[in-house]
Parts: C-alpha cells; structure tokens; sequence
C-alpha cells in the first residue's frame, strides 16, 4: 500500500473571518509540547497495520500555519517519519507558509530539511481584499516571500488566489490573476469564497454586513480564471487546481484517487480504503486535549465511522468528477460489481443537460458542468 501523510498544526497569527478549518488565534502555542504529540501518534500508527511497513508517497503540513512552527521543529516530525516508515523514492514533501509569518531564513531552514514543495497563502494582491479577508500580510509580503522561497532552492511552489470576494470586480481578479501568473508558480488554486457556518462571514452575510457577489458575476470569475491560466500554459487539472506539466499536487491527486492517507494533529481526518469500502477517523479538535490524548495513549480519535457501499459508490463518483479527466466505468464496475448508469439512472438527465459528458472511457463535467460542479456532485450522493 503507498499512502499520504498529512500532520495539522492548528496555530493562527489570527483566525481569517471566513475560514471554517480547525484553527485557532495565538500569540504564543506550545510548540515542543505539540511536536512531541505528532510524534506520539507516528509511532502509534505507523507501528502497526495498515501503515507498518507501507511507503508514504507525500507528506503535507497544513493548517492552521505550519510556517509558525520552526524548521527545527518540521525536521523532527520528518526524521521520525523517515525512521518508522519508507518514503518513495521522489516524496513530495509540502508545507503551507504564509507570507505574515515568512522570512528568507525560516525558508531556506524548510528547504534544507527536505521540504521541497511550499502552498503560499496569497489569497489576493489587493490592499483592499486583503483587508476585508482579513489577512495580515500585504501584496508587498507576498510578493517578497516568492522571491525569499526561489532563492532558497523551492522549485516547486503553488500559490492560492480568492475570488468571489466582496467588494472585488473582475478587473480586480484580472489584475491578481495576472500578477500572480507573472511569478511563474508552478501550481494555482483558485476558490470561490464560501460562507461557511460558524464563521464571522456568515453571520455577517445574515445581518446584512456583506453583499456576496453574484451568482452571473461569479461564474464570469471562473471562466476569467480558467481562461488566464490556460492562456499561460496552465493545465486545469481539478475544479480549482491549475499547473503547470508536470505540476500538479501529487498529494491532493491521491486524496481525489481515493487512496489511503493517515492524518495526525488536531481535528486531523484519516482514511483507509481497504478492507470493504474503506473506513475513515478524525482527531480531538481542541489543541490542548488532543496533545492529552495523543502524549497518553499514541492516539487521539474522537470519531470514526466504517463506509457503506452507498457512501463508497458515491464518493467514488465526486472525487472522480472533481477532475477534470473524470472517472472510468469500468473502475467503477470493477469496485463496486455494478455499472455506473445503473446504479445512477440520474446521471442520464445530466448527460442531456450537457453537464456530465463521455470522452473515450471517461466520463467528465462539460464547461458548463465544471461551473454547476457542487450540485452535480450532490446528486449522486
């Protein structure tokens, strides 16, 4: 079995007003303590099947801000990794930065350690959009953290743009996409701001204080983007990824491929495809009882749940729809025991509207499903 690793730290300069992800604000974090907690939970797992043994394929700091967290600190967690489990032979190790809390020695203490991807937080290059995203780096910072990372080796760097924001126009978003092409990056996400519950965005959309974009000038946002990045010689690889050949995120490839990847860290999710249809866990949310549970007994589950053939089927079809090359039938048949079109009938009026189409042996979202791709994904569920 080859698998993903995917280590949390859930530590924030300040939480953004429209983030939903198991963040939390801090002037100072217990950062020896936390890493002996990640570490807890490698040797808990990686001890024992299904992962004893098996080579991990990518390693992925996220958050929260993993930039927060010294290099010292990542080169721990890598180098018990190393001595509990086989990497593949070209690992893509990734780590999230953002460009608040980076600095050219920070960056070049990541690449020496053996991280060799890095996910900057850009989100928007304007002052104004930065503001109301609520993001303490300026256009100015992001723009010297790219600078800081090529010079220190990163030839691997995907940056994130925001769109949909209020207040932004699309000469605005022209202008991000623009600039943020200029730096060549080998990868682009883009996403569309969602109004999450539990988030100050939303409540602030409920009493009135935002006025979300819309829905027309959304779409036109999309298309503005796929059409900027394809015009630069971008491959649109997944709903909101966009790379250059030979770019794209291996890790989150093997996420929509549905292979196994084992989270570690606060509110960290897991999942193993075998056996049955697959099972699937997630930590204790709260830094301070996860680092309770993980330090005492090596694991901090606080849910877990075993797939149905229903759940597998479906999430088959959305993680094969989210990219753009689809999913083949004949896997499905070969998992499941079934064929695609009888086990959704409904697939067939999406295929009439133009949404869904078949290429080859691949069935994939149109350009007018990829803009509907939420709703289509929720039919098959």
């Amino acid at each position: 079995m080859i698998f993903s690793l995917y280590l949390h730290i859930p530590y924030c300069l300040t939480k953004c007003p429209y983030c939903d992800f198991n963040a939390y604000a801090a002037t100072a974090w217990p950062e020896e303590r936390y890493v002996d907690a990640l570490g807890a939970e490698l040797r808990h797992y990686l001890t024992q099947p299904p992962w004893q043994g098996q080579t991990i394929e990518t390693i992925y700091f996220g958050g929260g801000t993993p930039s927060l967290f010294a290099p010292a600190s990542v080169e721990r967690v890598l180098t018990l990794v190393k001595s509990l489990c086989p990497l593949a032979s070209r690992p893509e190790i990734s780590l999230e930065v953002d460009p608040a809390s980076a600095s050219p020695a920070r960056l070049t203490g990541y690449r020496a350690i053996g991280v060799n991807r890095l996910s900057l937080g850009t989100q928007s290059f304007q002052p104004a959009l930065l503001k109301t995203l609520g993001r303490l780096h300026t256009a100015e910072d992001a723009a010297r953290t790219i600078m800081w990372a090529r010079a220190s080796g990163f030839t691997n760097l995907s940056l994130d743009l925001i769109f949909a924001v209020p207040g932004q126009t699309l000469e605005m978003l022209a202008s991000d996409v623009t600039q943020a092409l200029a730096y060549i990056p080998e990868h682009l996400s883009t996403y569309n701001l969602t109004y999450e519950e539990n988030t100050p965005f939303f409540a602030m959309r409920q009493k009135g204080y935002l006025q979300p974009i819309d829905e027309e000038t959304e779409i036109e946002m999309y298309r503005l983007v796929q059409e900027h990045s394809a015009d630069a010689g971008y491959v649109h690889y997944e709903v909101s990824s966009f790379s250059r050949p030979g770019f794209p995120s291996q890790h989150n490839a093997n996420y929509w491929n549905g292979r196994s990847y084992l989270g570690l860290g606060a509110g960290a999710h897991s999942f193993v495809n075998q056996p049955g249809w697959g099972q699937r866990w997630s930590n204790e949310r709260n830094p301070r009882r996860y680092m309770e549970k993980a330090l005492a007994s090596g694991s901090a589950r606080s849910f877990a749940e075993v797939l149905t053939r229903s759940q597998a089927m479906g999430e088959f079809v959305f993680l094969g729809l989210r990219q753009l090359k689809g999913l083949e039938p004949t896997h499905f048949t070969a998992r499941f025991g079934t064929e695609f079109h009888q086990t959704f009938p409904q697939a067939a009026a999406l295929f009439d509207e133009g949404l869904l189409k078949t290429e080859g042996e691949r069935i994939s979202l149109t350009p007018q499903g990829l803009l509907l791709a939420d709703t289509i994904f929720a039919t098959f569920f």
